[in-house]
């Protein structure tokens, strides 16, 4: 939804059969949406689904992309106030209060502004020193700074803005399969940025199987290289990091687009991606930028703490990266190799 939002490539991988498989008759669904790509295999060639695709992609474009100048949430952000917003507007809201909560606090919707004044908007950058950090960081609060009642939303002082698109994409994904579910297709496979939920089997007949990137080979513009691989069986998978969206400051310092709401500032921690899985993708979105911001100690021990959640922390350490895992997280490609 956002171009600040890091967009991880998952690489598919297309698993020899032990045996002949039934085939599946797929049809796919591309386009742009939210600043980034959307691309979805369903496989139902019968009926055609773009209508009510595009109709959800309206709805969350029209509530809370903080890009499009009409939406609810810009509305917001230039009055400080909206009366009588939409359904998918507080639906939007709840769910960022629900993994407001979850994550501690780390997934914060209020950190508009310093997003804006450390220059991951359109922006202009600002100046920036602890005294500047200091005034936005009291801007942000979700529990405290966003007054909501029956009529409508109102911010507690002026300055607070809301920004949502840390969870946008995987909320759109929950929407998307949801149509496909109420439609009876079995096999689906979603994928908004990078960000994906699937259901049932791929065209060949198997389990859909996604490969997670290697952040360092990455960053070099190789595509091809992954650390391990996920299968998703009504599952969702969504990636967050800090080594695309960066800029160097004039002092030589690596600033993060990820901001760590407890200090305002870029994160400085060693983690270099996460990924996490879920059964529900706006969960999954909203915790992967929770666990990038809160780092790989705090993130681990409340992943761990989560029923039906999983991650993969990837750590810099001197010349290498290091892979941690929750208990859950399966290691299929680690276990191939053995």
């Amino acid at each position: 939804m956002s171009p600040i939002r890091l967009v991880v490539v998952l690489l598919f991988f297309a698993l020899t059969a032990c045996q002949q498989k039934k085939e599946i008759a797929f049809k796919n669904y591309e386009g742009e949406i939210f600043g980034t790509y959307y691309r979805i295999q369903v496989g139902d060639t019968d009926r055609d689904f773009q209508t009510q695709f595009d109709s959800v992609f309206a709805l969350i474009n029209t509530a809370a992309n903080s890009y499009v100048q009409e939406s609810e949430v810009s509305d917001f952000n230039m009055k400080g106030i909206l009366k009588d917003p939409s359904f998918t507007f507080r639906d939007m809201l709840d769910s960022s209060r629900k993994f407001h909560l979850q994550s501690q606090g780390y997934f914060e919707p209020t950190l508009f502004p310093l997003l804006k004044a450390w220059g991951f908007s359109f922006e202009q950058r600002e100046q920036m020193d602890s005294a500047k950090v200091a005034d936005l960081k009291a801007l942000v609060g979700f529990e405290t700074k966003l007054i909501v009642t029956d009529s409508g939303y109102y911010a507690a002082e002026e300055g607070v803005k809301l920004d949502v698109t840390g969870l946008g994409e995987g909320y759109a994904i929950d929407k998307l399969a949801a149509v496909l579910d109420q439609a009876g297709v079995l096999d689906y496979l979603v994928e908004i940025g990078g960000e994906m939920k699937g259901k049932g089997n791929n065209p060949r007949g198997e389990n859909w199987t996604i490969g997670i990137e290697d952040p360092s080979q990455a960053e070099l513009g190789v595509t091809n290289s992954m650390l391990t691989k996920v299968t998703l069986s009504q599952l969702a998978l969504s990636s967050s990091g800090n080594y695309r969206k960066f800029y160097i400051d004039a002092e030589g310092n690596r600033r993060s687009h990820l901001i760590d709401p407890t200090t305002g500032f870029p994160v400085s921690h060693s983690m270099v991606s996460v990924s996490v899985l879920a059964t529900s993708a706006t969960q999954a979105d909203a915790l992967a930028t929770a666990f990038m911001a809160m780092g790989p100690e705090k993130a681990k021990v409340l992943a761990e703490s989560l029923r039906g959640v999983e991650a993969m922390f990837v750590l810099a350490e001197k010349d290498r990266l290091r892979m941690e895992f929750t208990s859950g997280f399966p290691k299929e490609l680690e276990q191939e190799k053995k």
